[in-house]
């Protein structure tokens, strides 16, 4: 925090609706009708040109001659906070400075006041006073053709000032900034030396305080267009200070920025809320026997725009973040369903946020902003997406889909020359995106009617929206949030800045090694001290306070370890949120303390941080024993356990438990809980032992019950991806077991020796065509071999199989959970005759040596490829139906391990095709889809498996496909062998086809090893396409 007069902390102390978030709090218009009449100008003395306004709490002097306070005086000690001493007369609407002639009516508590402009423009000001609270608010705008509002400012009217001659003057302010190595926090305090500002500074809050008195101000100021004036972006125009020296003082005040009435380019009848500015006054709040800074944060919370879920932010206790990129769909709907009951069971219940990134079209921000109507399909589509919302909460999780409000790629079906700016490129991996005329979106109602879609289409279990790379700021920014809190949504956001009356959450100050730390999150120890206890948007720079952090195991950057991110629940995330219950009381340099009836503090003045909740020690060092929640801690339902190291700790139980004789012990399993034992209760108190790192329940008699997960359901497999940890859902015969992975994956594992087989029942299908696929590796290392199969038996008697003896291609796609590993996709179709009846499915490993690992069963609706009656075709994939994942190709080394750029791309024509804004080559070819690469990383893009073209040893084959090609030197083909190591037998480089061509071309596969052809990028050009269709693959001989 920087201070303008002397470097000081402002945690300098000694050691040791609610308003539903809306800009809508206009009153309601007054006819004024008496009243005294002037013409805006400073009156001539005090008993004509003031008058006194009245509380039981407050003495509000206001000017008559313009709606001006000029001071706040205490009934009761006489202490006094100032407004603005000298006159104001004029009025900025839309830049232009007017004098309006004034009306004014004074009454008991109230002043009201009407502005008449030339042309016959008015507007009606009401001031009243309540208790210690001051509306200044602007209750009517009748505006006309001659003078239209659409920008409104008071530049010289202070709502709020503070003078050096009072005793411990101060003011702070703070801005949205998110550079955690700095302080968006200003402290201003006054004495005779303090320099005068040269010009008013922008801020988001702000507070005041002298002697006995300190005070707060909320407002609903916007910019139309801050990027328009020098410091007002990201609601840092909203308040503007400024220190000012006159007549022997120095005075630091606080103004109003500028009210949006009528947003430029917006139809005259669309307006927005009404202005108003809020102060409120307060004396000491938190019994430390001074008003300061501390207390007009206190206060403000009495008057701040709250963000709707706010009240129960603090239950949101673990974010994750299921990843779908790239047509992978890695992570389906219905898997995460599974993933989300894991979750429940493995830490008692505790409420999720699970953010699904890629819900639409391809994965991630493909197609955006098709918020509703064009659902991830790979991923089980809307179908599937409404069942993991109905059934994920009620295991206590609320769900956020991830949207783009600011870019738009052409394959979107709201895409349109109208909707971007084509010569404004932004983000560019897997397609080019561009510009949303955000303004025209908003205004037009575009924006809104999408999200609208979004709820209408969706189950109420999807309750908040996550808002990527959101760039608006101003009415932008506020009218969106306006039509998002009319609509229900929570708001969550990438940055801490953005949306911030609605943010709830912000990714990169959460997840703190993703992302730079110059933009790690709001870094104002203002800004948390008022809002800790509703959003987890802070840098973290408190180690006091901590922050939850956002582990991730579901392929997010890449991240696939359920380790890491349960250990981070228990080291991070539940004590954070265990001290957002309440809302901080007082702020020290060693300690905090919080309201509520329990009165938790945390402090580290005895060189651990440890927390106490109604003069329990419930937190030492990382170890604790928390009553949950924690607005209940003092007879609560549970207590959570945790010790990073282990060992004997002694604790005393909440009041609450006082009568308790024992309690039981259950150790927390992803298989749910594990009653341990019962400790007995001597003297209130309890001595557990834990094993290091390892969580904890405990409750007063027994656990209520918990529901069975029933993996896999409303999926035609019980248990498909093997997290019971156990196989009593299939059928076995032969050495397999599920075993735990490195990564806390459950997996199929067959060991060495004879066959195995692992089979279930299918739950009803419907007659139909599907896609029954698995994740296979065979053997421990490249090389090895046995076989491994896939095989589905219908009632009509007919089995579809496929295998594979080997597995040497390494999966580099980071969202999947297997990345690095050689677990592979391997698909069968099949057909459910009609009339249906059973149908049965075998994972099977021949005998052998080599280990064989299984996961992740799926079946999905699939028309299977049409392959051509040409002789000897035995491979077609026109891309139309892939179930998941790119047809025969799998992505190669180019990269290593990384989202890939490489995807299934859809038509929408004219955008996604050739000729449109300079475009050279068609995203598709024939149909509606093809499979396009953009700016690949150098190397192996795609190749084929055993398992997806099978060449046999000796064999003379022909490969054929269309093709565009936008540069030359880019991308050539492939042919290569792995031995088990991968050798290219052939590379050729692809001519440059900016219209449909084709490649064909004949090899023989060699007498050692399993042949594959794929794709490679050869140049290093970061935007070059190249787009392919119709693979078909021959046998000649």
């Amino acid at each position: 925090m920087e201070s303008e007069s002397a470097q000081e902390n402002v945690t300098g102390r000694p050691t040791r609706r609610t308003l539903v978030a809306s800009t809508a709090l206009a009153g309601t218009a007054l006819a004024l009708h008496g009243g005294t009449a002037y013409a805006a100008q400073a009156a001539p003395g005090r008993a004509r040109g003031e008058a006194l306004l009245r509380s039981a709490d407050l003495d509000v002097r206001v000017a008559r001659a313009f709606p001006r306070i000029v001071s706040y005086t205490d009934r009761r000690t006489g202490a006094l906070l100032h407004g603005q001493q000298e006159p104001v007369t004029s009025v900025v609407i839309d830049g232009t400075t007017h004098t309006p002639e004034v009306r004014s009516n004074v009454r008991a508590n109230r002043a009201t006041y009407t502005l008449a402009f030339a042309g016959g423009t008015e507007i009606d000001v009401q001031i009243q006073v309540t208790g210690w609270q001051v509306d200044w608010r602007i209750t009517r705008i009748f505006d006309t053709a001659t003078l239209r509002v659409g920008t409104l400012r008071i530049p010289a009217l202070a709502l709020l000032s503070v003078r050096s001659d009072q005793d411990h003057a101060t003011l702070l302010a703070a801005r949205i900034d998110l550079d955690k190595a700095k302080s968006g926090d200003t402290l201003v305090k006054l004495t005779g030396t303090t320099p005068a500002d040269p010009a008013p500074l922008g801020c988001a809050y702000a507070v005041v305080a002298a002697g006995t008195l300190a005070a707060a101000i909320e407002t609903n100021t916007v910019f139309d267009k801050p990027s328009e004036t020098p410091g007002a972006t990201w609601d840092n125009g909203r308040l503007w200070r400024q220190t000012v020296t006159k007549d022997g003082h120095t005075a630091a005040r606080i103004a109003c920025g500028q009210w949006t009435h009528r947003a430029a380019t917006a139809p005259v009848q669309m307006t927005e809320p009404l202005p108003y500015a809020t102060v409120i006054v307060t004396r000491d709040r938190n019994g430390d026997g001074r008003a300061d800074w501390q207390d007009a944060a206190i206060a403000m919370r009495d008057i701040m725009v709250s963000p709707l879920g706010a009240d129960t932010q603090h239950l949101r206790v673990v974010p994750h973040i299921p990843f779908n990129f790239a047509s992978q769909a890695t992570n389906p709907f219905l898997a995460t369903l599974d993933n989300v009951k894991r979750i429940a069971l493995a830490t008692d219940g505790l409420r999720q946020y699970t953010l699904l990134k890629g819900y639409a079209s391809e994965g991630h921000d493909s197609a955006h902003p098709d918020y509703g109507g064009n659902y991830n399909q790979r991923a089980g589509g809307l179908t599937d997406l409404n069942t993991l919302l109905r059934e994920g909460k009620k295991w206590n999780s609320d769900f956020a889909v991830h949207v783009n409000a600011t870019e738009s790629y052409p394959v979107a079906n709201a895409f349109s020359e109208t909707l971007v700016n084509k010569a404004d490129e932004q983000w560019d991996w897997l397609d080019q995106s561009y510009r949303i005329d955000a303004r025209r979106d908003l205004a037009s109602g575009d924006i809104a009617r999408r999200f609208e879609q979004l709820r209408n289409e969706t189950d109420a279990g999807l309750n908040t929206l996550y808002i990527d790379v959101f760039r608006e700021s101003g009415w932008n920014s506020d009218r969106l949030q306006r039509e998002l809190r009319a609509q229900g949504w929570h708001i969550t956001t990438e940055w801490g800045h953005g949306l911030e009356r609605s943010s709830l959450w912000s990714h990169w100050a959460t997840e703190t090694d993703y992302g730079p730390d110059t933009s790690r999150g709001i870094n104002s120890q203002l800004i948390r001290f008022i809002r800790n206890h509703q959003k987890d948007v802070f840098a973290d720079k408190w180690p006091l306070l901590g922050i939850p952090r956002t582990g991730n195991f579901e392929g997010w950057v890449g991240k696939t370890d359920w380790n890491t991110f349960y250990r981070q629940i228990w080291t991070d995330s539940l004590p954070a949120k265990y001290l957002q219950a309440y809302p901080i009381k007082t702020w020290g340099e060693h300690e905090i303390t919080f309201f509520g009836p329990s009165g938790t503090v945390v402090s580290d003045a005895a060189g651990q941080r440890t927390i106490t909740t109604d003069g329990r020690v419930v937190y030492a060092g990382g170890t604790y024993l928390l009553p949950w929640e924690p607005r209940k801690a003092t007879n609560p339902a549970k207590l959570y356990h945790y010790s990073p190291g282990g060992g004997s700790t002694t604790w005393q139980l909440p009041r609450g438990w006082s009568r308790a004789s024992q309690v039981t012990v259950y150790r927390l399993t992803d298989q749910g809980r594990e009653r341990i034992h019962t400790l007995p209760v001597r003297s209130g108190k309890i001595t557990v032992v834990a094993e290091a790192g390892q969580p904890y329940v405990l409750y007063r008699g027994s656990a209520p019950h918990q529901p069975a997960p029933d993996w896999g359901a409303h999926t035609a497999l019980r248990d498909p991806s093997f997290a019971s940890g156990a196989l009593a859902a299939w059928s076995v015969s032969g050495p397999a077991q599920v075993v735990r992975s490195e990564r806390g994956d459950y997996e199929l594992v067959v060991g060495s020796g004879q066959a195995a087989a692992v089979g279930q029942r299918l739950r009803r299908l419907a007659p139909g065509e599907y896609a029954a696929s698995v994740q296979v590796e065979v053997g421990a290392a490249a090389g090895e071999t046995r076989r491994a199969a896939l095989e589905v038996r219908t009632a009509d008697g007919v089995t579809a199989s496929n295998w594979t003896d080997s597995s040497t291609a390494v999966n580099y796609v980071a969202s999947d959970r297997k990345k690095d590993t050689r677990f592979q996709r391997m698909f069968t179709y099949f057909t459910v005759p009609d009339g249906g009846g059973a149908a049965h499915l075998t994972l099977r490993a021949a005998a052998g040596q080599a280990r064989v690992r299984f996961d992740n069963v799926r079946i999905v609706p699939a028309q299977r490829p049409t392959v051509p009656a040409t002789p000897g075709a035995f491979v077609h994939e026109d891309f139309e139906n892939v179930p998941q994942g790119w047809g025969p190709f799998v992505k190669g080394d180019a990269g290593k391990s990384n989202d890939p750029r490489t995807h299934i791309a859809q038509r929408h024509a004219p955008y996604t095709q050739r000729g449109w804004n300079g475009k050279a080559i068609d995203d598709v070819i024939d149909g509606g889809q093809s499979l396009k690469s953009r700016g690949e990383n150098t190397g192996l893009v795609y190749r084929t498996l055993p398992h997806t073209v099978r060449f046999l040893a000796g064999r003379r084959y022909e490969v054929s496909f269309r093709y565009e090609n936008e540069k030359a030197g880019q991308y050539a083909w492939i042919t290569g062998v792995d031995e088990p190591a991968t050798r290219e037998l052939s590379r050729t480089a692809l001519p440059v086809a900016t219209a449909p061509a084709q490649w064909t071309y004949t090899f023989t596969a060699p007498a050692n090893g399993a042949a594959w052809v794929g794709l490679r990028k050869a140049g290093g050009d970061g935007t070059a396409e190249f787009v392919l269709d119709a693979f078909t693959v021959r046998e000649l001989d």
